[in-house]
């Protein structure tokens, strides 16, 4: 499992380090080390030829801008010309590069730089680290923001970032712009928290370098968990020769209206490709269930009431509004439930009667689903919105996707429920607040239908769950759940790559759903 944190905590790490009485400043050096070689292997990787070619810093006021004019002094050593622009009133790392790099590194006004741009074979970004927040402002702004402008249009040379993009708030995740994207981010100790979120992107390859103190955070709560191929298999239950249909788990589906079908026919399929023991479907209506037994023999229907049928786990919502009767009932059973689409906007109803769930039920809302909930729950919960959030107003559909873990973290927190927010990076937050990132496989996997299917993988997965548990007679953790939820993500991405064959283009929901069986059979070979 790969850990990420917040700056601010590794800074807190760090102190005891640079604090210590013979403290020497080899984090740095160690740092400047890393950030020189790594910048040496972007510069051949690029086409530049070996120990020629002109390398231009960005150096702030801070450590990173120190790190960068070690890292140049490092490069010039190789053969590289240096050249430097400074943003630094306070003169620190101007007197630094006088003592450290004397003629081996020119210093240029802003303008000077420009004037040439396109002759560097590479760009150091070192102006901002791990203790900045918000923007990069003032004239330094301004530079960045037209060297944006010129990376935009495929004109400015390859960046790599020291620690951290300037203008990437490593507490949050937050890109504010002006930032230049990297195609590198060289960081050190542990990972921050730009990786695990879509900001992760701008920052390129990240390449982690522990500076020789590789337990510095062992006892640093994580931000951020993703989990590896190891511990997905880890997560997945397989059955034994003594199981049967019921051992293997029971889902029971209220997925889908007979206005619309397809979410229904999605979702059913996809649960039974996981490989759940039985796929019980109950929304009653017999043209629904005449269309569910042509498409997916293998369900069982149901007219009666929910609450008389014997599941391991519920999934819906899928295909529904918050008016769907259906609905309530996946949120009030004792049983774990799935609530997706229309169930998620009917939670918010919900805990307005002032009730709460907890970690058992999983919501899974994209970013608008996620925007109404807490809207719903800003203006019919003040009392427990302000004592959460104080003085900060409900967030906009852009706000959730610039600051994803702060609000899904926030949901969590509000509902008591396990929350996934959907999107090329799902966040799955647990009420305990842990909260798990997965990457998506595919960008192609953002259309109709994708959600629906991954109800049912999530449903399926889920029952299998508490199916296992109930053999082993153990209470599942409120952990757990966020871990399921996540294999679900992963199980999805997956199938859609096998679906393709390993290629690239566009995924199908009913292709995903058929492609299932084969990436659970290449999770099992790990």
């Amino acid at each position: 499992m790969k850990l990420i944190y917040t700056g601010e905590s590794i800074r807190e790490a760090e102190k005891p380090y640079v604090q210590a009485p013979d403290y020497n400043g080899y984090l740095m050096q160690r740092a400047a080390d890393a950030l020189a070689e790594e910048a040496y292997d972007t510069l051949v990787s690029h086409g530049a030829p070996p120990h020629s070619g002109r390398v231009l810093l960005l150096v702030g006021p801070g450590n990173n801008g120190a790190d960068t004019v070690y890292a140049g002094v490092r490069l010039h050593r190789l053969g590289y010309s240096i050249d430097a622009v400074l943003f630094d009133p306070t003169g620190r790392n101007l007197e630094l590069i006088a003592r450290e790099a004397g003629e081996g590194t020119r210093v240029l006004h802003t303008e000077q730089s420009l004037r040439n741009i396109s002759d560097y074979s590479l760009i150091i970004d070192g102006i901002l680290g791990t203790g900045a927040r918000g923007p990069v402002r003032g004239e330094a702004g301004e530079y960045l923001g037209y060297l944006r402008s010129l990376q935009q249009l495929g004109t400015l040379p390859p960046v790599i970032a020291c620690d951290i993009p300037s203008g990437v708030d490593s507490n949050d995740g937050t890109l504010n712009e002006p930032s230049l994207a990297a195609v590198r981010t060289v960081t050190f100790i542990g990972h921050k928290l730009p990786t695990g979120t879509g900001t992760a992107e701008h920052c390129g390859s990240i390449r982690l370098h522990t500076l020789g103190v590789p337990h510095a955070l062992d006892n640093t709560e994580p931000a951020l968990r993703v989990l590896e191929t190891k511990d997905y298999r880890r997560e997945l239950e397989t059955p034994t020769v003594e199981s049967h249909k019921y051992t293997r788990g029971v889902v029971g589906m209220l997925t889908g209206t007979p206005e619309y079908p397809g979410a229904a026919l999605m979702s059913v399929h996809a649960a039974i490709n996981t490989g759940v023991g039985m796929v019980r479907f109950g929304v009653n209506d017999e043209k629904l269930h005449a269309l569910m037994l042509a498409h997916n023999p293998e369900t069982v229907c149901f007219s009666g009431p929910a609450r008389q049928q014997q599941v391991h786990a519920w999934a819906g919502g899928s295909g529904t509004t918050s008016s769907e009767p259906t609905n309530r009932y996946l949120i009030e059973a004792p049983e774990p439930a799935v609530l997706d689409a229309g169930a998620v906007d009917t939670v918010a109803e919900y805990l307005l009667t002032g009730k709460r769930l907890t970690a058992h039920k999983i919501l899974t809302p994209h970013a608008g689903e996620l925007q109404r909930l807490l809207a719903a729950l800003a203006n019919g919960l003040a009392g427990r919105w302000a004592d959460l959030m104080q003085n900060t107003p409900a967030p906009s559909r852009d706000d959730i996707t610039r600051q994803p873990l702060r609000w899904v973290k926030t949901a969590a927190a509000l509902t008591g429920a396990t929350v996934m927010l959907k999107g090329g990076y799902s966040l799955i937050a647990s009420p305990a607040d842990t909260v798990y990132s997965v990457r998506g496989a595919t960008a192609w996997l953002a259309t109709a239908g994708s959600g629906d299917t991954l109800t049912g993988i999530l449903g399926a997965l889920l029952a299998q769950k508490v199916a296992a548990a109930a053999q082993c007679g153990t209470p599942l953790e409120d952990d757990v759940y966020a871990r399921v939820a996540a294999l679900a993500v992963y199980l999805h991405g997956r199938a859609a790559l096998a679906s393709l064959g390993g290629r690239r283009g566009p995924v199908p929901p009913t292709r995903v759903a058929q492609s299932l069986p084969q990436a659970i059979a290449e999770l099992l070979e790990y």
